[in-house]
């Protein structure tokens, strides 16, 4: 059995707090679910937000733009034509790409897996016995990507910087030579 610690992962700064929208029709099952990620990521900055149906989720998620999205796979709307998880899933990648979706389902099917993934899903998890322990390998496998991401980001602007200013070093030289080569002599 593989222990990981998540609690080594980076802490998040309360300007970097990293919003979890839990879209399950289950309330009890995402209150559980909700209580136990806090408990295994306590310094990451969590805000995480339950929904029951797919179109109370939409709504909130328009003025939000959650970073991390745990979306169940057979959502039970209230209307007969209740978008359903796949659904859900094209609609979060088409209003924001960059949020990442961890499908849920108690559907064991390689058929659902290969087309949650299909449609954009980071992962897929089976409510089996070890679910919470799965979610939170998910979200731990997610939030290093995330700061690779950003790592990424920060070398890069890093980079650049420093080539600029190599760049400037170089072009003053040269219009030093240009100008005034009694001054490099």
């Amino acid at each position: 059995m593989c222990n990981f610690n998540y609690k080594n992962l980076k802490t998040m700064n309360p300007k970097n707090q990293i919003n979890i929208f839990v879209v399950e029709d289950n309330k009890l099952f995402s209150h559980a679910l909700k209580t136990d990620i806090e408990n295994s990521f306590p310094n990451k900055g969590l805000k995480i937000f339950s929904f029951e149906t797919g179109e109370t989720f939409m709504n909130k998620f328009r003025e939000e733009k959650p970073e991390v999205v745990i979306l169940d796979y057979h959502l039970n709307g209230k209307y007969s034509d209740a978008a359903d998880g796949i659904q859900v899933l094209d609609w979060i990648k088409k209003v924001n790409p960059e949020t990442n979706v961890i499908i849920l389902t108690s559907d064991d099917h390689c058929d659902i897996a290969l087309k949650s993934f299909k449609h954009g899903a980071f992962d897929y998890v089976v409510k089996t016995e070890t679910k919470f322990r799965k979610i939170n390998y998910a979200l731990f496998n997610l939030f290093k990507v995330m700061e690779a991401k950003t790592d990424a980001t920060r070398y890069k602007i890093l980079l650049t910087g420093l080539s600029l200013c190599i760049a400037l070093l170089v072009g003053g030289i040269i219009a030093i030579q240009i100008f005034e080569p009694s001054l490099l002599k």
